[in-house]
């Protein structure tokens, strides 16, 4: 009877320490900040959890945060991780346990620093050519704008037109990653749940015909 019991407690027990302690992260650059949405479903968000931003590879703090009611996060992308090309991990820590982890790669951001250089010389370009061109009464020119984007080259103009689309599309890409589908680690407890049941019945039918 006493193997019975630890089966029963095994298999209860097992899955359950998996499910219990779920929580989700997702994060992404949006312009030039991090955003990220935290959750232990759709429907129930994660206020207040403590956001830790590390450098990936040198595990150095950068950002101490947290959570607002919804569970959202934004912040500037640090200025040192796009002087080190390193990755940035996010680390949401939601008490009793709670605890995930996401990783933005370099490349997700290596556009924005560029970019925003980009942008910084281009409205200097226009503002130039604004000055120069400007009559007596103030009139503008309106292909200054125009005029400043040709001085761009083609790489740079690549990246401001990359850095805006990936703007536009961050809010795909978190309908995309919030659209949670079971994961490995849920596979697995659901696999050790049924056979935790199997064993149980197993030795319910070894019992009786004993």
């Amino acid at each position: 009877m006493r193997w019975y019991m630890v089966l029963i407690v095994c298999a209860l027990l097992a899955p359950t320490e998996t499910w219990a302690h779920r929580v989700t992260m997702f994060a992404y650059i949006d312009g030039s900040d991090v955003v990220a949405e935290c959750g232990y479903s759709k429907s129930k968000r994660v206020r207040h959890g403590a956001i830790e931003v590390f450098d990936a590879a040198s595990g150095e703090l950068l950002v101490h945060t947290q959570t607002d009611e919804q569970g959202f996060v934004r912040f500037p992308l640090p200025e040192k991780i796009r002087n080190t090309g390193n990755g940035l991990r996010l680390v949401l820590k939601a008490g009793e346990g709670h605890q995930a982890e996401w990783i933005i790669q370099p490349e997700e951001y290596a556009s924005v620093h560029v970019a925003h250089s980009t942008a910084q010389d281009s409205d200097l370009a226009a503002s130039t050519s604004l000055a120069a061109q400007q009559g007596p009464a103030g009139d503008t020119d309106h292909s200054s704008a125009q005029q400043a984007l040709h001085g761009l080259t083609r790489a740079e103009l690549e990246d401001l037109f990359g850095a805006v689309l990936d703007a536009k599309l961050a809010p795909i890409k978190r309908a995309l990653l919030e659209d949670n589908e079971p994961g490995l680690r849920e596979i697995i407890g659901g696999i050790g749940w049924i056979f935790g049941l199997a064993g149980v019945a197993g030795y319910c039918l070894h019992r009786r015909r004993v």
